[in-house]
C-alpha cells in the first residue's frame, strides 16, 4: 500500500494545482459493480475525465494507473479483512453453537437423573402400595 501512495506522489509531480481534486474525480467517474471479483471502478473513465479537465493524456494515463494501483490494493485490503471478519464469526458463531449444545446436554442429563430418581421413588412407592395391601388382606383374613 505505501509502495501505490509513493506512486501515486510521484504523478503529482506533473505540475497540477493542489487544488484538483482527484478523489472527487475518481467518485464522479467510479462505477460500482456487483461484488464479484470485478473492478468497482472504471480506469478508462477515470482517464477519460481527467483528459476532459484538459490533462495530456500521457499525464491521465499515469494519473489512472497510479489510482487503479491503489484501489486494487484497497481492494485487495478489503476483502482481507472481509475474509478474517467471516472467520471470526464463523469461530465465535460455532464457540457458541458448542456452549449451547454442552449446555443442553447438561440439562439432558439432569433430566434423565430427575427420571431415574422419580423412577425409583415410584418403584418403591409401589412396593410399600403392594406391601400394605399384602397386609391388608392379611389382617382381613386373621378376622
Amino acid at each position: 500500500m505505501a509502495v501505490a501512495c509513493r506512486r501515486l506522489a510521484q504523478f503529482s509531480d506533473f505540475g497540477f494545482s493542489k487544488s484538483f481534486t482527484f478523489i472527487s474525480s475518481l467518485r464522479s467517474f467510479s462505477q460500482m459493480a456487483k461484488s464479484n471479483g470485478r473492478r468497482f471502478y472504471d480506469a478508462s473513465a477515470i482517464t477519460s475525465g481527467l483528459e476532459g479537465q484538459g490533462v495530456p493524456t500521457k499525464q491521465a494515463q499515469a494519473i489512472s494507473a497510479g489510482i487503479t494501483e491503489v484501489l486494487e490494493e484497497v481492494q485487495e485490503s478489503l476483502m482481507e479483512r472481509t475474509e478474517m471478519l467471516q472467520e471470526s464469526t464463523e469461530t465465535k458463531f460455532k464457540a457458541e453453537v458448542q456452549r449451547s449444545q454442552m449446555q443442553l446436554q447438561r440439562e439432558i442429563e439432569k433430566l434423565r437423573n430427575d427420571m431415574e430418581k422419580n423412577n425409583r421413588e415410584l418403584r418403591l412407592a409401589r412396593l410399600a402400595i403392594d406391601r400394605a395391601e399384602i397386609a391388608f388382606k392379611a389382617q382381613g383374613m386373621e378376622d
